[in-house]
């Protein structure tokens, strides 16, 4: 087991700063939705760094993203080989 960043999307909605997305050294793993107005974590690609955590907590002050265990996660998902699909 591993952790994973986990985003909570009312905290993150509600404070809109983007900073996450920026600073994760993993390509297309902390993107934004348009449609939810908040960042959120691409499962397969996150390598529990971190860094996002720092950034949310300690430089935009929002404390908006957690690291849980990867059976913790809020929503549930299947690992395929061709990617994560959300159930």
């Amino acid at each position: 087991m591993y952790y994973i960043a986990e985003v909570d999307k009312d905290i993150c909605a509600s404070k809109n700063c983007h900073l996450c997305t920026q600073y994760c050294p993993e390509s297309n793993c902390i993107n934004y939705s348009e449609e939810d107005k908040s960042a959120y974590v691409s499962v397969d690609r996150c390598k529990a760094c971190e860094i996002c955590v720092y950034i949310c907590s300690d430089i935009a002050k929002n404390d908006a993203i957690k690291m849980k265990w990867i059976d913790d996660l809020n929503e549930g998902f299947v690992i395929k080989k061709s990617g994560v699909v959300l159930r």
